[in-house]
């Protein structure tokens, strides 16, 4: 059980997941610096009544095995800041039957964190194979596989998107272009410009 007071890489890991379903604005300037302080007991409030479990700002048996669940089914429910909907193809409005990458959209709010939590646009995430013909993606784009979005953040420009994505999806793709910055979660770094 984590509470107030305590301290160490338990408490980084649990501030980590917090970031990563979307409540990373909740920690104050501290973050994720691994200390239980006021700051994060609001966010495991925050987090738990988000979760619909008991609300007692205390990361126990239920809070720690509901943050494992909701990590787990990102790539079918969202997080905090992504509904799954944002992700559907743009030409048939349908998502993979298992959803989206989970750790494609877990990463994209640790993006979303990482620069300011300023809201994220998806101009395109998962794409059947005729819409991916459609609007001249690669034959074997990421989008095909709800690994890959496209996106836009309000008021940051794309190269400073791009800066911070290269790392928070180190080991997967991220694109330059001049309006929006492609991420994915393939296995592999890979690095390109459009």
């Amino acid at each position: 059980m984590l509470a107030r007071g305590n301290r160490g890489h338990a408490v980084k890991t649990l501030q980590l997941d917090a970031i990563r379903l979307g409540f990373g604005e909740l920690l104050g300037k501290a973050g994720a610096d691994g200390i239980f302080g006021e700051d994060t007991e609001k966010t495991i409030e925050a987090l738990q009544k988000w979760l619909k479990i008991e609300v007692d700002g205390i990361a126990g048996t239920q809070t720690k095995s509901s943050i494992s669940k909701a990590k787990n089914n990102a790539g079918l429910k969202g997080t905090r800041n992504f509904n799954i909907h944002e992700f559907y193809c743009k030409g048939s409005n349908t998502i993979l039957s298992g959803g989206m990458d989970k750790n494609l959209i877990l990463n994209l709010e640790t993006l979303r964190y990482e620069l300011g939590n300023k809201p994220i646009s998806v101009n395109s995430g998962y794409r059947t194979e005729s819409h991916n013909k459609k609007v001249g993606g690669a034959s074997k784009s990421q989008h095909l596989y709800g690994k890959a979005a496209d996106i836009k953040v309000k008021g940051v420009s794309a190269s400073k998107v791009y800066n911070q994505a290269n790392k928070v999806f180190n080991t997967g793709g991220v694109g330059k272009y001049n309006t929006f910055t492609h991420v994915d979660t393939r296995s592999g770094r890979v690095r390109f410009t459009g």
